[in-house]
């Protein structure tokens, strides 16, 4: 009795494992071939728009190399040597007006913003001598506070903030290092909105923040200037779900593949399908293409692994088979169990 029905339940949990069959993607369907016969890596440099930024920016390099002009809001410190020999005054700090004015005592009120250190310095003793104050002054300028230029950086960087220039124009490799450098979850693309200073409209200039960081492209070390904003968004994300061990959403890298983006999650788990890989993507007109992909072909290099967009979506299918036999497996040792307490 019990041998007979062992051999029925073993025979239908057989018949069950073959009906559950293997997943095969519809007639229609898009292959991955076709896929990686039309595209290539999908570009993230800096569009035509941005470059053409980027070289008329060049023009300011000159500004770069000169003498820091001062501005409104920096604090100037004056030391007039011969009033201090005399103990009058010692070192004055003076902050620059929004009108770009100081006001020294003894001379009055001198214009000093858009100038250098040396022109303020010289402008002083010229005044000095005028006013009949001192015959030969000397005159020291220092900048104690550097406030007039400033630059935000915003988004996916540690210390987010507004920051002071020393310089007359910056770099945006150099804010970003000020800013504590990009997040882990930062995006590999940064934006720079600038006013333009001729027609007064706001432009956003796409900079490649792979190739400037990790290629060193220095054409992409975009020259900024005061008032200028660098924001950079939180990198865009890929889904991957299925029969994969850690599923879930992953932020998106440049150069990723169809494998890398298995790896990230985990890998595939013991009931996997490897020939049954969905890849759902949102074309550019907005559409939804869905294509299917064999990732032992892919490992074999008879199909091509292609890169991986932000936004896509990866299902990774499970074996009915390696389920219904896992099932099996799981029944025939429960039928032993079952039997062996019936035997005691």
């Amino acid at each position: 009795m019990k041998s007979m029905f062992f051999r029925s339940a073993t025979a239908a949990a057989f018949a069950a494992l073959v009906l559950a069959g293997c997943a095969t993607p519809p007639k229609n369907a898009l292959h991955i071939r076709v896929l990686g016969a039309t595209r290539s890596e999908p570009t993230f440099f800096s569009d035509e728009v941005s470059v053409a930024q980027m070289q008329s920016a060049q023009a300011m390099l000159p500004l770069q190399r000169e003498e820091y002009k001062v501005g409104p809001d920096d604090v100037l410190e004056i030391s007039i040597f011969e009033w201090e020999e005399k103990e009058q005054t010692k070192t004055l700090q003076l902050r620059v007006s929004e009108t770009g004015i100081i006001s020294l005592p003894a001379v009055g009120s001198l214009r000093v913003a858009d100038r250098s250190v040396q022109e303020i310095q010289r402008l002083i003793e010229k005044a000095l001598v005028a006013k009949e104050v001192l015959q030969n002054p000397r005159v020291g300028v220092w900048v104690g506070e550097f406030s007039a230029r400033k630059i935000s950086v915003i988004g996916a960087v540690s210390k987010p903030g507004a920051y002071p220039i020393h310089q007359n124009v910056s770099t945006i490799l150099a804010m970003l290092s000020m800013a504590g450098g990009p997040r882990d979850d930062a995006a590999n693309t940064a934006y720079v909105i600038r006013i333009d200073p001729d027609s007064q409209n706001t432009v956003r200039i796409k900079v490649d923040l792979e190739g400037l960081l990790h290629n060193q492209t220095s054409d992409l070390n975009l020259l900024l200037i005061p008032g200028d904003t660098v924001y950079l968004p939180v990198a865009p994300h890929l889904f991957v779900y299925g029969a994969v061990n850690k599923p879930g959403a992953f932020a998106f890298q440049r150069q990723m593949r169809i494998l890398e983006a298995v790896a990230i999650a985990g890998g595939l788990t013991p009931f996997a399908n490897a020939g049954d890989v969905t890849l759902i993507r949102r074309a550019d007109d907005g559409t939804e293409q869905i294509y299917y992909a064999d990732l032992t072909r892919i490992e074999s290099g008879r199909d091509p692994n292609v890169y991986m967009r932000d936004g896509d979506i990866l299902r990774i299918g499970e074996s009915k088979p390696k389920r219904a036999f896992d099932a099996f497996c799981n029944m025939i040792r429960g039928l032993f169990s079952f039997t062996y307490r019936i035997d005691k």
